[in-house]
């Protein structure tokens, strides 16, 4: 493993309307301090969520899904 010394982002190869109509494609970092961001590509405002809760959430929405197919 590799521990993070600078932001590393990448852009999506989909674009999404999450914040306005026009689909944009979203760019991601992983950034040191195990944080996420996010942001739309060519808009500045950035979202930042940390490693652990998107994880958290991650392994809730299994448990859910999980509990519904039975």
């Amino acid at each position: 493993m590799t521990i993070l010394h600078r932001r590393i982002s990448r852009k999506t190869a989909s674009a999404y309307a999450v914040l306005y109509r026009k689909a944009r494609p979203v760019v991601v970092s992983l950034m040191p301090g195990d944080i996420l961001e996010f942001r739309e590509s060519g808009r500045r405002t950035r979202f930042q969520l940390p490693i652990e809760t998107a994880f958290r959430y991650a392994v809730r929405l299994a448990a859910n899904a999980k509990k519904v197919r039975k």
